[in-house]
């Protein structure tokens, strides 16, 4: 029988974390507030824009 890893949690720092946002939005070509501006129109010029959204907003910086 194997037995099932216990789950690994990890905590990053605020300074950490905009890293990680920043480094996201580079990589989608796109500034924040230009991001946010799409997601009140409720309208995203790609995809890959709409998917930054989500992890954006999931870590709270939306």
């Amino acid at each position: 029988m194997t037995s099932v890893p216990e789950s690994e949690v990890y905590h990053i720092t605020d300074e950490e974390l905009d890293v990680l946002i920043e480094a996201t939005l580079q990589d989608a070509g796109v500034e924040l507030e230009e991001l946010r501006r799409q997601a009140q129109l409720g309208r995203f010029e790609s995809d890959k824009l709409r998917r930054t959204w989500f992890v954006v907003a999931g870590l709270g910086r939306g």
